[in-house]
This record gives C-alpha cells, sequence and structure tokens, in this order.
C-alpha cells in the first residue's frame, strides 16, 4: 500500500486554503501526522487535564502563518464538526475528546512551524508592490486602498506594498502629486522620496520631488504636515499655508508661508509661472507638453516670467513668451528649439 507524505503543495492548500473539500483528511491520512499522533497519544493515554481550546489555538496558527485570512476557516470548522461528530456518536470517545484536541493542537502547531518554513523560503508571502504611472505630458488619478486620493503630474509615479493599509500607509514618490490623504491617527500616511520623509493624519498638500530638480517643495494646504530631511534628520511642522523647501545641493530645509493655489493648481489644468525664470519655466513646459525643448543663445537665467497656462497649445505659450523676449523657435513632433536672439 503506497505511503502518503505531507508534501508542500498539500501544506500550502492546508494553511492558505483549498476549494478541495478534503483537503483536511488527506493530511490527516499522511504518514507524518499519523506518526505524530500516535507518539502523542500514546505519551498523554492517561490524561485527564482539561485539554487546550482548540479553536482559538488553530486560529493562532492560521493568524501567523497567513495574516491576511483571520476569518475562522474551513481547516478549523472541519476539525471542529469531527470533534462534535466523535462526541455525539460514541460516548465511549467522550474521555478521550480532551485529549483528542491536546494531541490534534500540538499537531497543527509542529505542522504550521514545518509549513511556515516551507512557505518561506518557497516565497508564498512575497511581497508584491503596485505602481502608478503619470506620463510624460499627461495626468492622472488614482484612490489608493485607505480612500486616498493621489493626484499624479506629468512624469510622476508612486509605488507602494502589497500590506499598504494592513501594516503601514507607506508610499514611494518619484515626481509632482497632489494628497488628499484619508484620515486614520493609528496609522500615519508615509511619503517617501531620495531626500525627505513626509508624514501626515489626514490633509491635503502637494510634494514636488523630481530626480533632476534640485529642490524638493512641499505645500499644505489643509492640515498639519511633518517633514524630515534624511540627511541632517532636520525636521519641520507645516500648517495650512507653509511651504517647505529642502535644497539637496546644501541639504537645508527652510520653510515659509506660501499660496498653495499657485502650487496645486496644475492638478485642475493650469500652470502659473510667479516670477519664474526662464530656465524654471523651460524645465515646467517639458513636463507639462511633453516635450524636449532645446535653448541656444544667450544667457537667459536674468529674463522672470509671470504667466497663467490653462488649455493653451506650447505654440501659443512660445508665441506670449515672444512678446516679451526677443526668441525665435521651431516645433518638429516631440523636439523643440529655442534661439536667444
Amino acid at each position: 500500500m503506497e505511503r502518503k507524505r505531507l508534501d508542500k503543495k498539500l501544506l500550502s492548500e492546508l494553511f492558505i486554503g483549498s476549494p478541495d473539500p478534503d483537503t483536511n483528511k488527506k493530511a490527516l491520512e499522511t504518514e507524518e501526522v499519523k506518526s505524530m499522533m500516535y507518539a502523542q497519544w500514546k505519551e498523554h493515554a492517561d490524561a485527564k487535564s482539561q485539554g487546550p481550546d482548540f479553536t482559538r489555538i488553530f486560529e493562532k496558527v492560521k493568524e501567523r502563518t497567513h495574516p491576511e485570512k483571520t476569518e475562522k476557516s474551513a481547516n478549523t470548522e472541519f476539525l471542529i464538526r469531527e470533534i462534535d461528530f466523535l462526541k455525539n456518536d460514541n460516548k465511549i470517545l467522550k474521555k478521550r475528546i480532551r485529549l483528542f484536541v491536546s494531541v490534534a493542537a500540538s499537531i497543527v502547531l509542529i505542522i504550521s512551524f514545518i509549513a511556515s518554513v516551507i512557505m518561506i523560503n518557497s516565497g508564498v508571502f512575497e511581497t508584491y508592490y503596485s505602481e502608478n504611472i503619470a506620463p510624460a505630458g499627461q495626468k492622472s488619478q488614482v484612490i489608493l486602498p485607505d480612500g486616498t486620493m493621489v493626484y499624479l503630474n506629468s512624469g510622476s509615479a508612486i509605488r507602494y506594498s502589497s500590506f499598504f493599509n494592513k501594516k503601514n500607509r507607506s508610499i514611494n514618490l518619484s515626481g509632482e502629486a497632489y494628497f488628499e490623504v484619508t484620515r486614520n491617527p493609528e496609522m500615519p500616511f508615509i511619503i517617501n522620496t531620495r531626500d525627505i520623509e513626509v508624514e501626515v493624519v489626514g490633509t491635503k498638500f502637494n510634494v514636488m520631488a523630481y530626480p533632476d530638480d534640485n529642490y524638493i517643495e512641499t505645500v499644505v494646504a489643509e492640515g498639519k504636515v511633518s517633514v524630515t530631511e534624511l540627511h541632517n534628520k532636520t525636521n519641520v511642522l507645516l500648517n495650512a499655508n507653509q511651504k517647505a523647501t529642502y535644497y539637496k545641493d546644501s541639504r537645508l530645509l527652510v520653510f515659509a508661508g506660501s499660496d498653495p493655489k499657485t502650487y496645486i493648481c496644475w492638478k485642475d489644468n493650469i500652470l502659473i509661472f510667479d516670477n519664474e525664470n526662464f530656465a524654471q519655466i523651460i524645465k515646467k513646459l517639458e513636463r507639462w507638453y511633453g516635450v524636449t525643448i532645446y535653448v541656444t543663445g544667450r544667457d537667459s537665467l536674468e529674463d522672470r516670467f509671470t504667466m497663467t497656462i490653462k488649455d493653451e497649445s506650447l505654440r501659443e505659450v512660445l508665441e506670449l513668451i515672444g512678446m516679451t523676449t526677443d526668441i525665435e523657435y521651431t516645433i518638429n513632433d516631440k523636439d523643440v528649439k529655442i534661439h536667444y536672439n
């Protein structure tokens, strides 16, 4: 007669769950389980003490081996039904029920340890990541599992693990995003960038952290936001209408009062330039329209511009700039050339 073994597949089905109603019986029929049951039964044949709460123990094991399924499982129900059946069907076995429960609990704990080792090594509990990206020239909206609304600006991305809203509310940001965070005092919302960490409980704010910029900005529209730079561990607490700027070169974190509308209106398809130099404008136009702009001619850093862009095309914007600055430009699909005269 062929001996049945307790293999990796059966362990996975037993602790994670399987549509096969015979999974539990198959486990109890394996040589490993039988031998452990016999040894435990023989050792405690005369035991008369009250056995442990098997339901509670089994569910504790399930919580450790598979924390995302804390409801009473089909496996637990199966064992409880088997015990009740033995109680009602054969009065002689009633005296041994406590012993069976104690033995079964010991076996479950032994199997759970083996299963944990096998499943961890085989990647059953591997962490998965979700990523949302707004390509250059486009914007997008994302609703996170906790209900938080995120607006992604052009050329931006967020990334978070499968444990988001279960063990933490931590995300990684590259680029610019506006957040409307669902309030949860027991689980703060944390945004990680290369140089700063932003922590909130529930509020509305904007973070601009493009890798190719030499600064990172955090602007608060509502509530409070904690900003910590990761090198010197400097921290500032921002209230509504305040802005923190981290300068990558000097590693300085400074804050000041600010009108958040200027910084968050991009999510409503409005781009505002407020006394910005031409180099800053070029970088924002590249992201806004998804193009690459090449500038030649004299140094343009001294020129400052203030304007608002809504539905204007790139050509219309360059025409507006040309009204106050002597420039020539050509647009060839995604390549734009601007020459200062």
